[in-house]
């Protein structure tokens, strides 16, 4: 029940309210980042090959479950930031390819590098693996950001897909 006040008279009235008023909502994204205390590694560090995403994301070979990741870069290869995409099982992650880069247009980065990890130990690329980078290519391409690798990460090494030339 409503209750509204007559205008003319001052008296108040109870009255249903009008069918023909609607309210429509609109989502409104609002972007909030989180800021995370590091050893001064990630800060503005750049990263020009796998080697050096592996020295300062070593600690993911320790995760018992999959984790994917991608590293914002700017235009010259320092690091904006980084997300943690998704996080999957013993040895699935399931995410669309598209979710990989989110956050790289949010920040306006240049490049990016996305990486995950097997907690097998073994960073041998799997099907899903070889196929998925395909499809980070063709997106980043698409939106104009520069994919430089995708890097897999395990026990006592890693598999660089850029080191390979296996990103066309």
């Amino acid at each position: 029940i409503y209750r509204r006040m007559n205008q003319r008279n001052g008296i108040m009235s109870i009255s249903k309210p009008r069918k023909n008023r609607r309210d429509t909502y609109l989502k409104e994204i609002q972007i909030k980042y989180k800021i995370k205390k590091v050893k001064d590694k990630f800060l503005g560090h750049k990263v020009c090959d796998a080697k050096t995403v592996v020295q300062l994301f070593h600690d993911l070979q320790n995760e018992t479950k999959e984790k994917l990741i991608t590293v914002n870069l700017d235009s010259r290869n320092k690091i904006i930031c980084f997300e943690v995409v998704a996080m999957g099982s013993l040895n699935a992650i399931y995410l669309r390819p598209g979710e990989a880069f989110r956050t790289s247009l949010m920040v306006n980065a240049a490049a990016v590098v996305v990486l995950h990890n097997h907690p097998s130990g073994d960073p041998s690329p799997s099907k899903e693996d070889k196929e998925m980078t395909k499809q980070f290519k063709i997106i980043a391409d698409a939106m104009g950001i520069t994919f430089h690798d995708h890097v897999i990460i395990g026990l006592d090494g890693y598999f660089s897909f850029a080191e390979k030339s296996l990103i066309k």
